[in-house]
């Protein structure tokens, strides 16, 4: 399947004879709707018909509009959602139960683990002994993650602690001329912002796998609800960061590329690469540490349908998703 990504002012999105026709002043394509899993739309300037909309989602096609910083400021997609009624119910009641904090430990046990997962990764590809001793020193915190369970304060704590362990490693994978000194949303630095740019294009994958799992994509349950603010999207891709988007984002910055920013915004063409490093990426095949394969695309939705089955009772445990680095 193909993501479609328009980005051209002046590209229109129409149909003919049931194919999907994307013109612009350089060049006309054709494309199957059958063939495309999500049309992805960068600019202002692109339009797209209604019979095109009609067409791309009776074939279940994802159509997502993103600003400079890549969030979604809009998305069209099916009305085909799995068991919503029922799951949302079950999901709300699991707020107030155990099975909360059996999810909130399954994220963050997964998400450390994939972060150890990275240093070791990076520790054997460029031989830096170093790497695997920060490894050691993250999985060593998972130790203290059930004592937190129970307070949001303690846990959030918690996972902030882990989190300044692992980029201060991760300083030392990405280029010194960067000046990326750590994680931090607000910084101008290039690592930094490409960092933001891409888990924002992360978060709308996950918003949509959750969505089509029946889940409400707002109603967390670790980062505290509030109104516009996808909690559970926030919570459920913790897992997926290291290997969708820190892993790409260090090798694209130690083989040369830097992108092109003015006033704290990634040019159109800086975009444009970082999204096509990231679809290619997400595309690619992966392996869960129990064996599973699949593209990590594939894995963003099982692992939601597989969260919407516990909080609706059909599994006894949810367990999340680590990667086989």
């Amino acid at each position: 399947m193909k993501t479609l990504i328009l980005k051209e002012y002046g590209t229109t999105l129409r149909t003919r004879r049931g194919l999907l026709v994307v013109e612009n002043k350089d060049r006309r394509q054709e494309f199957s709707p059958g063939d495309i899993d999500q049309v992805l739309i960068l600019s202002g300037g692109v339009s797209v018909t209604s019979r095109a909309v009609r067409l791309l989602v009776s074939h279940g096609v994802d159509i997502v509009f993103l600003d400079q910083r890549g969030y979604p400021v809009g998305r069209i997609y099916p009305p085909f959602i799995n068991k919503t009624v029922q799951t949302r119910r079950a999901q709300y009641e699991a707020y107030n139960s155990q099975k909360r904090w059996d999810i909130v430990y399954s994220f963050l046990y997964a998400k450390i683990k994939n972060q150890a997962g990275l240093l070791r990764y990076f520790a054997k590809s460029r031989e830096e002994p170093r790497l695997r001793e920060g490894a050691l020193e993250i999985e060593m915190q998972l130790d203290k993650l059930p004592s937190a369970l129970g307070d949001p304060q303690r846990v959030i704590n918690f996972e902030a602690q882990v989190a300044r362990i692992y980029w201060g490693f991760v300083v030392e994978l990405v280029p010194s001329d960067v000046h990326f000194d750590g994680r931090d949303p607000e910084a101008l630095d290039p690592f930094n912002v490409s960092l933001n740019y891409l888990y924002a294009v992360l978060y709308s994958d996950c918003w949509k796998g959750l969505v089509l799992a029946g889940l409400d994509p707002y109603a967390g349950f670790l980062h505290a609800d509030r109104s516009g603010k996808e909690s559970l999207v926030y919570d459920y891709s913790e897992m997926f960061k290291q290997v969708a988007v820190d892993r790409l984002l260090i090798k694209m910055f130690f083989s040369g590329w830097r992108p092109d920013i003015d006033n704290g915004l990634l040019s159109r063409s800086s975009r444009s690469t970082l999204l096509q490093g990231y679809k290619d990426s997400m595309q690619a095949r992966a392996r869960t540490s129990d064996g599973e394969a699949a593209t990590l695309e594939q894995f963003v939705k099982t692992y939601a349908v597989k969260l919407a089955s516990f909080v609706r009772g059909e599994v006894p445990s949810y367990r999340g998703f680590i990667a086989q680095w």
